[in-house]
């Protein structure tokens, strides 16, 4: 009796040794585990970090791609060098078509025509290119049609020129010479085509204010005979905002120079009105 009782009671003591390194085992198991979730959760943050850091590196790179676009398609409309020292190709190179039928016409004359399909409208720099106005959409239930807008001067020659309204902002068209030209039309989202009277003239604008962190537009004055007398950027920039809206700290520019909140404003009402 006494020899199993003596195996019993070591028995017991095995069982609470092997016990109570099971319950060990378990505790470091659970601090494995729980190190792990903080790894994991430090690791999330880090990851949310770069994305947010990648989202502002892409929407600078967009602009940056956005902008070589529009000073790429916009090449004739939107110079930023001094216009004085800037080569025209309006008065150097551009296309001038070969007939003369229509010299003696008047300008609204030559506009009615290009609208009743009669005679085309040129682009003065793509060599022959050339669009007719039966041949644009005017399907009313086409977002991308295109119908007869106002005629009023946008090139300051006291002479009306056709809004032809459409996607963008449309075309603007100009008749001289016995010849109907595209003075200037809408270049997507990043070049919507409007109008402003601003500095007793009136000047074409397209801008770029559909896009997250900034209010764009390049503003450029015509003299009559399709040349650039002048032209300028006028807009705020304001990548971080969580909002998408400008406050103090963001940048203004006004003919490259930057300007307060307060003069980006007043010039605002100024150019485009309330």
């Amino acid at each position: 009796m006494g020899i199993s009782l003596r195996i019993k009671e070591i028995a017991v003591f095995l069982l609470c040794i092997f016990l109570l390194s099971g319950c060990g085992a378990l505790q470091d198991k659970e601090a494995v585990l729980s190190d792990v979730e903080v790894q994991e959760t430090e690791v999330e943050e880090i990851t949310e970090e770069t994305d947010e850091v990648d989202d502002i590196i892409l929407k600078e790179q967009e602009v940056d791609k956005e902008d070589d676009i529009i000073s790429e398609v916009l090449e004739t409309d939107i110079e930023e060098n001094n216009p004085e020292e800037f080569d025209d190709k309006r008065t150097s190179e551009a296309f001038i078509p070969d007939d003369t039928d229509n010299e003696e016409l008047e300008p609204e004359e030559l506009l009615d025509a290009f609208l009743s399909g009669e005679i085309p409208a040129y682009y003065d720099y793509r060599e022959e290119t050339t669009i007719m106005y039966d041949q644009l959409p005017h399907d009313e239930n086409d977002w991308e049609r295109y119908s007869v807008g106002e005629r009023i001067d946008l090139d300051n020659d006291s002479e009306v020129e056709l809004i032809v309204s459409g996607p963008y902002g449309g075309k603007y068209l100009d008749a001289r010479d016995g010849k109907v030209y595209v003075l200037a039309e809408g270049e997507g989202t990043t070049g919507l085509l409007s109008y402003a009277n601003y500095d007793n003239a009136t000047w074409i604008v397209h801008s770029d204010i559909l896009h997250w962190g900034r209010e764009l537009h390049w503003l450029t004055r015509y003299d009559g005979e399709g040349k650039i007398v002048d032209t300028f950027k006028f807009g705020a920039e304001y990548w971080d905002s969580p909002d998408d809206q400008y406050d103090e700290n963001s940048k203004f520019t006004y003919r490259d120079e930057e300007i307060s909140m307060s003069e980006y404003e007043e010039l605002y009402k100024e150019i485009f009105g309330e």
